[in-house]
């Protein structure tokens, strides 16, 4: 059973009062764990491309032509999270278009931490160098 089932399969109980920090507690760790993997793993080809090589890794799709291998690899190891977040929610009944907002919030989230520690790392190079 994975993490976040785990953490979620217990039921409040009605008299307990409902921890509004739950979900963020198991996801914001999660999705923080992801990105710096993603980031540790694939740092040297993400330093030397340009920044917007880890958007189609995150959707698993590109406009032009087909992601590169390391992409799909990236997508391989992203996909997963993504969908186990979004079940994190527990919204039953969810709409297709639902469920894709919520994806596309969690996936702009991940781009944003990978792109913003590739930024760091850049500058610090920067300046070190400079």
């Amino acid at each position: 059973m994975n993490l976040i089932s785990r953490f979620f399969s217990k039921p409040f109980k009605k008299d307990e009062p409902e921890d509004v920090l739950r979900v963020s507690r198991v996801v914001g760790p999660l999705i923080d764990q992801l990105a710096n993997s993603i980031f540790t793993t694939y740092s040297a080809e993400l330093l030397a491309g340009p920044i917007t090589y880890i958007v189609p890794a995150v959707w698993g799709a590109t406009k032009e032509g087909e992601l590169t291998a390391m992409q799909k690899e990236m997508n391989g190891k992203i996909a997963p999270v993504v969908d186990e977040t979004i079940d994190s929610f527990g919204i039953r009944g969810m709409t297709g278009s639902q469920k894709f907002a919520l994806g596309y919030l969690i996936r702009g989230l991940i781009i944003s931490k990978i792109i913003y520690m590739i930024e760091v790392v850049r500058n610090q190079t920067a300046r070190r160098d400079g």
